[in-house]
């Protein structure tokens, strides 16, 4: 067993104690999201055979084009955090992360980085990863596009992104020499954070709005203890396996706008239309994914994630689990309210114990998930919760039917 944490923390103790084969104490005054270049990246890097001496020569590199003395447009993290910055206060505070696959898992890491460190005090951008480039006529003006291009790729998405530009859209190009420039995009997008961070008039190193769900979670598992269950929620419709919870003002809503406008027969797939119809020009589309990232699931995820997006021409976010509450769950709780959220959960197979603990697994997601629907509705966000019985991929195609009622009434 390998131990990477800060000293003095419980972990370092029972490694001590426990005898582990390695303990790798990293600086405590790094935050998690800002600790690709310490031991917490460093540590795998080398363990899945990374050359680090070229990875820091990368890294070495972006410092010193960053050096005191560099200033203005000519400071890469600067440059780029100004950028963010102005763009996102004058409406395109979408931020799109675009590669080829080599560098896609990239935007995994710059979506917890911006979303935790910018999203609070009513403010922040959003990153958008993990969709296709797509056409320019899927997005609305609130978008920035950065392209990071890996020369002498021949997966780089070059003609999509021209087709973007050419369509009246920003995109800014980042231009990396192999895979190993990665290192120096770790520190460029760090510094950049930190600086679209002060030009947002906010903290990017807090995160004031994450304790509201980790509270949460604490007082129903406590329920759990005594009660020896969750506590339940009826939901407000049940077809085939696929219940709907959505609080009463908002389940009035919902069924006075299905009514009206007729999308659907089914009253599920007419309320979910009415809800995502919710996100207006300038809004985005949050999904929740509290399941295993299984590749049939991401697979079909993906596919709603751009079936939304070409319907609704809005900006649409996906997330699993753990993720939602608290790296993207900073932005959804404390940026501005301007998400429409679905979360999705599921009946899981077995509950696994947790040593130690009076709840297994299962439960402990159960109680995470229900914990940041409760902080989300407590800070008046747009918030539905479907559970998903049974038939997962054929849940999460009632989505893509709502998605479809919209469309229908657009022609």
């Amino acid at each position: 067993f390998i131990a990477i944490t800060d000293p003095g923390s419980p972990l370092e103790s029972s490694a001590r104690e426990l005898q582990f084969a390695h303990i790798f104490l990293n600086p405590p005054a790094i935050g998690g999201r800002y600790a690709a270049l310490s031991y917490v990246g460093l540590v795998p890097a080398a363990l899945i055979g990374i050359d680090l001496d070229r990875f820091f020569a990368a890294a070495e590199t972006m410092v010193q084009a960053s050096a005191v003395n560099v200033t203005g447009a000519q400071h890469p993290g600067v440059w780029l955090g100004a950028v963010l910055a102005v763009i996102g206060t004058q409406g395109r505070d979408k931020i799109s992360l675009l590669s080829g696959p080599e560098l896609a898992s990239f935007g995994i890491w710059v979506e917890q980085l911006i979303a935790e460190s910018t999203g609070k005090e009513g403010r922040g951008l959003i990153p958008v990863v993990g969709a296709t480039v797509g056409n320019p006529h899927d997005y609305d003006d609130d978008r920035l596009f950065v392209y990071l291009q890996l020369e002498g790729s021949i997966h780089n998405p070059d003609e999509a992104v021209r087709a973007l530009q050419e369509g009246g859209h920003p995109v800014v190009t980042l231009r990396l020499r192999d895979t190993f420039d990665i290192a120096g995009e770790f520190f460029r997008w760090e510094f950049a954070t930190a600086v679209a961070g002060q030009q947002l008039g906010i903290n990017p190193f807090d995160e004031p709005n994450v304790t509201r769900s980790k509270n949460n979670t604490q007082r129903l598992l406590k329920a759990f203890h005594d009660d020896g269950h969750l506590p339940a929620e009826t939901p407000v419709l049940n077809e085939n396996g696929v219940a709907l919870f959505v609080d009463e003002a908002t389940a009035r809503l919902l069924a006075e706008l299905n009514s009206q406008r007729d999308y659907s027969a089914s009253g599920l797939v007419g309320q979910l239309a009415a809800f995502l119809g919710l996100a207006r020009s300038g809004e985005y589309i949050g999904l929740m994914a509290y399941m295993a990232p299984t590749a049939a699931y991401v697979a079909e995820l993906d596919t709603l994630q751009r079936r939304l997006r070409h319907v609704f021409k809005r900006a649409v976010t996906l997330g699993f689990g753990p993720a939602c509450l608290h790296s993207t769950g900073q932005l959804h709780k404390g940026g501005p309210n301007n998400g429409v959220f679905v979360q999705i959960t599921v009946e899981d197979q077995a509950d696994p114990h947790i040593p130690g603990a009076h709840y297994g697994f299962s439960t402990l997601k159960q109680a995470q998930a229900a914990g940041d629907l409760q902080a989300l509705r407590e800070l008046g966000r747009r918030v539905i919760r479907l559970h998903l019985r049974g038939d997962v991929i054929g849940g999460l195609r009632i989505l893509e039917a709502a998605a479809a009622a919209i469309e229908a009434k657009q022609k």
